[in-house]
């Protein structure tokens, strides 16, 4: 049975990146962007590809033959052979480890961030052509473990209340039933919504939600998601809903054919929640870390918010400089390039030359900046900020 593990965790605990650099608390996705489905293979082949990414792969579970970063003991291996290290969050670390041991040689889906690695074992590791390391938040063990016999608990839910209230119940377990659709043959969801191949689609009333992790298929039934003929059946369906973009999608853990639900068991959903207040923009994250000494002086540095900002008002709004006097030999930052990354809602700073060792480096943003709802930064706490600034991060160059 698909046991999909620590998937929708609210708080972000403080975890290693490489070299003891932590990040901050918050939410994960918020902080990396929705994840993107990845094949593994294309992984393997381009991991800087999706360095620092939010990526979501599938491979076959296998022990790793370097340690590298936090101590890695797995790693997926693709259809090739190749492989990356694998590496979970303390938030799901426990749970993993106690599973993973059984796991080996099955196929299991992670989600997380594409790092480089640069730990003490990053040599050994390229060694066996392992330049990065797959530091997951959620993953779905492989269909065979666990006793499909034993009953799951889980809340009795309409397709409706998924689908009026997105979001509402992600990350539980719930019960729902509605009329097998096939692979979305009657065109009730957007067909770009679909994520995988042998996704498939159920329905009750107007209301559809995708179904994924396991196919429509038990003991003694099997129905075919790519005829017509097999749509019209009712199946109960037990899983965990994510909602992305706004489109349910029921990550199953187990799935059984059922009658029809009945009009009395019908509920009318409750009223929906009052809109959110909206928040203004705030630095969530910044590498190297605000404050770090011994920067390289061929560093660049990412700046990392909140919300979705709007690029445009970055213009002539961030700063770099030196603190305290102009020493002989400073050159101004006539060269710096900055580029806004929308998928991690992050900002790049190149300051465009070679920085002065020794030196204390200070990045500053002033007044302006916005996101797309026009909402303007604010700083994250008084920390001394120059006059007419916002926020300021300051940094000491190493040799």
């Amino acid at each position: 049975m698909a046991v999909l593990r620590g998937a929708f965790v609210l708080a972000l605990s403080t975890f290693l990146l490489s070299g003891g650099v932590a990040l901050a608390q918050g939410n994960y996705e918020a902080q990396f962007g929705e994840p993107v489905t990845v094949d593994l293979d294309d992984l393997i082949q381009d991991p800087g590809q999706y360095n620092q990414r939010s990526v979501r792969t599938s491979g076959r579970l296998d022990l790793s033959q370097v340690t590298g970063v936090g101590g890695s003991r797995y790693a997926l291996r693709g259809d090739f052979g190749g492989a990356i290290r694998i590496v979970p969050v303390p938030d799901v670390s426990s749970e993993f480890e106690r599973d993973a041991r059984y796991w080996l040689g099955h196929e299991i889906e992670v989600t997380g961030i594409i790092i480089a690695d640069t730990s003490s074992d990053a040599a050994s590791a390229r060694m066996q052509g392992q330049t990065h390391v797959f530091r997951f938040w959620a993953f779905v063990g492989p269909e065979d473990a666990g006793d499909p016999k034993k009953p799951i608990s889980a809340r009795d839910v309409t397709l409706e209340s998924l689908v009026t209230m997105p979001g509402k119940r992600d990350g539980e377990t719930v019960r729902v039933v509605g009329k097998f659709r096939g692979k979305n043959l009657y065109g009730d969801l957007p067909g770009s919504s679909q994520q995988k191949g042998d996704d498939w689609v159920i329905k009750d009333d107007i209301f559809a939600v995708w179904v994924t992790g396991k196919k429509p298929k038990g003991s003694g039934w099997e129905l075919d998601a790519s005829l017509k003929r097999d749509t019209g059946k009712w199946i109960e369906v037990v899983g965990r809903p994510e909602t992305r973009r706004g489109v349910t999608y029921l990550r199953a853990l187990k799935v059984s054919l059922t009658n029809a639900p009945s009009p009395v068991a019908d509920a009318k959903a409750p009223p929906p929640p009052p809109e959110r207040l909206k928040l203004p923009p705030v630095i969530v994250f910044a590498m190297p870390l605000d404050g770090e000494a011994g920067v390289p002086p061929s560093s660049r540095f990412v700046v990392q918010f909140n919300k979705d900002m709007d690029q445009a008002t970055f213009a002539g709004k961030v700063v770099l400089r030196y603190a305290g006097p102009r020493l002989p030999g400073d050159r101004a930052f006539d060269g710096v390039k900055i580029s806004y990354d929308d998928g991690r809602r992050a900002l790049t700073v190149d300051p465009g030359d070679e920085l002065r060792a020794g030196r204390r480096l200070e990045l500053i943003l002033l007044p302006g900046i916005a996101d797309v709802e026009g909402m303007t930064l604010v700083p994250r706490q008084a920390r001394g900020t120059p006059a007419g600034a916002i926020e300021i991060l300051r940094y000491e160059i190493g040799t």
